[in-house]
């Protein structure tokens, strides 16, 4: 919820506080990255929400135990963890970790699904382009909302192998078969050369180019802090527009 660093500055401010949050249940990580896994942010969580679950990649969880997190688990690809009627599945991506000098994939990384009463969220973390987007797809039917890194995509030479850039999120969420894309992971840190609003941009310009591929789908920009009601019934909804070839922006 605060910078990185002076040098990873953050874009835009986060205006909410920690303790005006709703209760948090559950932490998920994708990676220990700073941009994902701030130490001031967490203990923040931990100080409002002192029985808080973190679910982990496996390399991370002493992390977690050396700071007096109560209910911590780490992980590998594909273990499923059912609790309170949630299933959570860690999931491959392509990606990278490291917190220090000498730690450098010491730790796994990866993205997550998260399920409950039948409505599936699939959360990409960070990846660069790989098969794991189509296979997933296949092993996931019916993923309701995807949410997808469209950021940062430059220089493409030295992001390709980390971070999908704004199109590739889009093919990327074409082989998951979902029916809902929510940009996410552009415009908070100056990351790479993109600027501001370039991810965002190229995502809805990409969107109206590939209208006919997102038949019965939707593309929702979220703004900072906004409250997104993302309901079965909306779903259905959308569904309906099928027949009409159309698809949604938001």
């Amino acid at each position: 919820f605060g910078n990185l660093s002076v040098i990873f500055s953050r874009i835009l401010p986060f205006n909410i506080k920690t303790k005006d949050l709703p209760a948090i249940d559950y932490v998920i990580l994708s990676h220990n990255h700073p941009d994902h896994m701030d130490t001031d942010t967490l203990h923040a969580i931990k100080l409002h929400n002192p029985q808080v679950k973190v679910l982990v990649p496996m390399g991370d969880k002493a992390w977690f135990d050396d700071r007096g997190f109560v209910d911590c688990s780490e992980h590998i690809w594909w273990d499923e963890i059912e609790k309170d009627g949630v299933k959570f599945t860690f999931l491959p991506a392509k990606h990278w970790s490291q917190r220090g000098l000498f730690d450098k994939n010491k730790s796994l990384w990866g993205s997550w699904m998260v399920e409950h009463d039948g409505f599936k969220l699939y959360f990409a973390g960070d990846s660069g382009w790989g098969r794991h987007f189509s296979l997933i797809g296949k092993i996931f039917k019916s993923i309701d909302v995807a949410l997808m890194p469209i950021g940062p995509g430059e220089p493409r030479e030295w992001m390709k192998h980390s971070h999908i850039n704004a199109e590739e999120a889009g093919r990327a969420f074409l082989q998951l078969k979902a029916r809902w894309f929510v940009p996410m992971h552009w415009g908070t840190f100056r990351l790479g050369m993109d600027k501001f609003k370039e991810p965002v941009t190229r995502i809805k310009n990409w969107w109206k180019k590939n209208e006919k591929q997102c038949d019965n789908k939707a593309l929702k920009v979220a703004k900072v802090g906004e409250l997104v009601a993302c309901v079965r019934e909306n779903i259905v909804a959308l569904s309906r527009l099928k027949s009409k070839r159309r698809s949604k922006v938001l």
